[in-house]
């Protein structure tokens, strides 16, 4: 196997959790193009590398990690967002992917529910989500817009998380329903 292109900004990029899209232009069209080869090389270092069928690239953790403190605020901040976008728009995916969304006008902190929430995981004030916006953009599933920020194609991964938590709590409701 010869080189493979940008290995070292690949490996250094993904290793640190952040999610390759093809706005990263060389690297994004590295991991595409020998995709194989770059999987290959990271499951024999112990890391199973991804591809969303959004064109996103990342490193899925073994299930004996446990997530992160900065994996659940970001989880929590961008449920509830979601559920915010679905209340407030015609449709959650444009809206999340078209708006950009500035930390003043965010409902994490003005709905006492959502507040409560947030609250629990530490977050009190814009600045904590400020910090949590920052880490969406270290990460890679956010960019710097117009005195705020948009999502990148990588915040789909978030869009599954919310499906798979919806299909859970149906496949309970349901056994719950059928075996009283």
């Amino acid at each position: 196997m010869d080189t493979l292109p940008h290995l070292e900004s690949i490996f250094h990029q993904l290793r640190r959790g952040y999610h390759v899209t093809p706005e990263d232009g060389d690297v994004y069209r590295a991991l595409r193009d020998r995709f194989e080869e770059y999987q290959t090389l990271f499951d024999g270092l112990g890391l199973d590398l991804r591809k969303h069928p959004k064109d996103v690239f990342y490193l899925v953790a073994n299930d004996n990690v446990q997530p992160s403190k900065q994996a659940r605020k970001m989880g929590l901040f961008m449920l509830v967002l979601i559920e915010h976008v679905g209340e407030t728009h015609e449709s959650i995916v444009p809206s999340l992917f078209e708006t950009v969304f500035r930390v003043e006008e965010l409902p994490h902190l003005t709905k006492a529910r959502y507040e409560g929430y947030m609250n629990a995981i530490d977050v009190h004030d814009a600045s904590d989500l400020r910090t949590i916006v920052k880490t969406l953009r270290r990460f890679g599933f956010a960019a710097q817009a117009d005195n705020g920020f948009t999502f990148r194609r990588a915040a789909y991964r978030f869009l599954d998380l919310c499906r798979e938590a919806s299909d859970f709590v149906e496949d309970r409701s349901a056994s719950v329903a059928t075996n009283p």
